[in-house]
């Protein structure tokens, strides 16, 4: 009988419970509040793939938690009905240059401007960019520590959400040899305050830089593989191989991916070939290349970054435009290298041809910020898809920062990322230069038109 009381016992309580369970069943769903729900007409969740129509995208706490057919609501969640908009991930550019702008006078910058000043050109130039469909920035920086810092700052302070901004992954300042720069014949006083910070010369000085470089903040490494377009004179190659896998193997072990900036005006391949070997992740400003380089993407898979639009909006077609153009402040002989920069368009060309990898790096600074999208269609001029060019600024950029979880595409679990643009951009890529809204973290930061 004792054994049979607690069988009725037990069998009571877990009825209680059941009942318990099926009460507060409703209270056990997740909340509505602090969810936002994103209705698309069309939405393009990973490029490549074909978009969607009428769909709703969830989003909690920063994040896409999940994206269901239709137009759903929520009781208490917040709904933001994009209509029949084109929605995609948030775009990536793997090139700019925050704390410059397209002036003249740009030349004394380096001595007048304080890290203070440089970081208030930065700040308006990141809402430039985060108002034309750009969630997140790598900045490739100038050399200087002035700038340096002011990116640096303006990174942290995104981050915080106390200036609006893509999010901003910055190399700081890239690495070069002696002699390389612009300022290399200036008076040695005053190349010590004008001049480019990281110089190194052999494997061990520059591991070192490397891990300095880290230890200040740099989320990517850059170094000039060649002779800078603003170098006088350029040279095809500048580091040692020794000194380029000395780099690279020391950014990777610290978890960074490095960019070979090139912008060889020297007509030779040499520098770009012996990055590649060394195993940089991507390869910037690319005017010469030969069958090895092609070559060699393919085998290392590091990414090809042109900037095809900065040709069309700094060069120009003839040495004259050029001159009287946003870069004409600088002394002829620079102008003369940077006229060589129409080579890009050629390689991209041999570049889409060989079938390598290529992902998205515009070069404001050099044009005005904001224009970044302009590069999709230069993109397209030279052999690629709508599709493919809008992967090179999402999935790829991803990946070439190593951060292809997180970002590049929409994604249970990924960040909130998200753009409308005004158009199909798979049909006419110039789409993408219509933004209207922009989402990045969940944050809405409302319609642009």
């Amino acid at each position: 009988m004792l054994i049979q009381r607690i069988g009725c016992v037990r069998i009571r309580w877990l009825a209680a419970l059941l009942l318990l369970a099926v009460a507060t069943g409703s209270a056990a769903e997740p909340s509505a509040e602090g969810l936002i729900i994103v209705h698309a007409g069309q939405l393009l969740t990973v490029p490549g793939e074909p978009p969607q129509e009428r769909q709703s995208v969830y989003i909690r706490d920063g994040r896409i938690t999940s994206i269901r057919s239709g137009f759903e609501r929520a009781e208490g969640a917040t709904v933001v009905d994009l209509g029949e908009a084109f929605v995609l991930p948030g775009l990536i550019d793997l090139h700019v240059h925050l704390t410059t702008n397209p002036e003249p006078g740009g030349e004394l910058d380096d001595v007048t401007r304080t890290g203070a000043d440089l970081a208030l050109v930065a700040a308006v130039n990141a809402e430039r960019l985060l108002n034309a469909g750009f969630t997140t920035v790598l900045d490739l920086g100038t050399g200087r520590r002035e700038h340096e810092e002011a990116v640096f700052a303006l990174s942290d302070a995104i981050e915080a959400g106390r200036v609006a901004g893509p999010r901003v992954l910055a190399v700081g300042s890239p690495l070069s040899i002696p002699g390389q720069s612009r300022t290399a014949r200036y008076r040695g006083d005053i190349e010590a305050v004008s001049g480019p910070q990281n110089v190194c010369s052999g494997a061990d000085a520059c591991r070192r830089t490397v891990r300095e470089q880290v230890k200040r903040g740099a989320d990517v490494i850059s170094f000039y593989n060649t002779g800078s377009l603003l170098s006088v004179p350029s040279v095809p190659m500048t580091f040692t191989e020794a000194e380029m896998r000395a780099i690279v193997e020391t950014a990777h072990a610290l978890g960074r991916p490095v960019v070979a900036d090139g912008g060889n005006t020297a007509g030779d391949a040499s520098g770009i070939n012996a990055a590649l070997r060394a195993g940089v992740d991507s390869v910037d400003t690319v005017t010469y290349a030969d069958e090895e380089t092609w070559r060699l993407l393919n085998k290392t898979g590091a990414w090809f970054v042109p900037h095809l639009y900065a040709v069309v909006a700094a060069v120009g077609d003839t040495p004259q435009t050029l001159e009287q153009g946003s870069m004409g402040w600088l002394p002829r002989p620079i102008l003369e290298f940077l006229f060589a920069l129409k080579q890009e368009v050629p390689s991209a060309v041999d570049a889409r041809k060989a079938g390598v990898r290529f992902a998205f790096g515009s070069d404001p600074g050099v044009f005005p910020h904001g224009e970044n999208a302009r590069e999709f269609a230069e993109l397209v001029g030279v052999g690629l898809s709508p599709a493919e060019a809008i992967a090179t600024a999402t999935t790829g950029a991803a990946a070439m920062l190593w951060r292809e979880a997180e970002i590049g595409s929409l994604e249970p679990g990924k960040r909130a990322d998200l753009i409308a643009v005004e158009g199909n951009p798979l049909e006419d890529v110039r789409a993408l230069e219509r933004v209207i809204w922009v989402m990045k973290d969940g944050r809405d930061h409302g319609p642009l038109r």
